[in-house]
């Protein structure tokens, strides 16, 4: 950056975070933020809540603070339902890293609660992260190893495959700029089911997606 300024040479960052103002980590990363970032002479965010959010947190001046949502290249992400498997099921894709931040404690709960209303129904979920034990305990404490899969982290040319193959995608997200994977869902023509956090009500028009409080029985409903 400092190398830039000298050669007079603009710049610009791209910001797709979103974070807190409250907790002690947050406070510092903020710190940080406000010192490193002096310099730059705009950014562009991925969300009007994340442009908000980052104007915040590291004080720069709103006006040079631009907004321009992430995108997806449809010839990659396109629906084919000849992928759809298992067959007879209500399949719910669910790809994140399968963190606290993404909100799988909030899946721990929704699947034996969908599984009991909804027998048929099927949860495919993608990611790697140090959730992953608690699910496999999940599992093995309802005995529903038929009804949910852990595919373990997918290349990104993979994800496609696995997201052809559900009706439902489902995210959890305690916090969210944007959300592209859901992007990448409704362009594989599933319907969305989403956390009502940060910028993922920016996404995808209504009809397309159904918003939720974070909340297990809210998402559940």
């Amino acid at each position: 950056m400092i190398t830039a300024k000298l050669l007079g040479i603009k710049t610009i960052i791209t910001e797709h975070t979103h974070f807190g103002y409250s907790d002690v980590g947050c406070i510092n990363l903020n710190k940080f933020c406000k010192w490193y970032l002096k310099d730059v002479d705009a950014a562009i965010c991925v969300s009007h809540a994340c442009k908000d959010n980052f104007t915040l947190r590291a004080k720069i001046n709103p006006y040079h603070c631009f907004t321009i949502p992430n995108a997806v290249d449809t010839n990659k992400f396109s629906p084919n339902p000849s992928l759809r498997y298992p067959l007879n099921k209500i399949n719910i894709v669910c790809i994140s890293r399968l963190t606290m931040r993404k909100g799988v404690d909030f899946l721990i709960d929704i699947i034996p609660l969908v599984l009991q209303h909804v027998p048929n129904a099927h949860f495919i979920i993608g990611g790697d992260g140090e959730k992953v034990p608690i699910l496999k305990e999940l599992i093995k404490k309802y005995n529903i190893g038929d009804s949910v899969e852990l595919l373990g982290g997918l290349q990104h040319d993979k994800v496609r495959y696995a997201l052809c193959r559900g009706h439902i995608f489902l995210n959890t997200s305690l916090t969210e700029s944007f959300c592209l994977s859901m992007l990448e869902a409704a362009s594989c023509g599933l319907l969305v089911v989403s956390t009502d956090v940060g910028g993922i009500p920016e996404v995808l028009p209504p009809g397309l997606a159904y918003m939720a409080k974070p909340e297990a029985g809210a998402l559940c409903e």
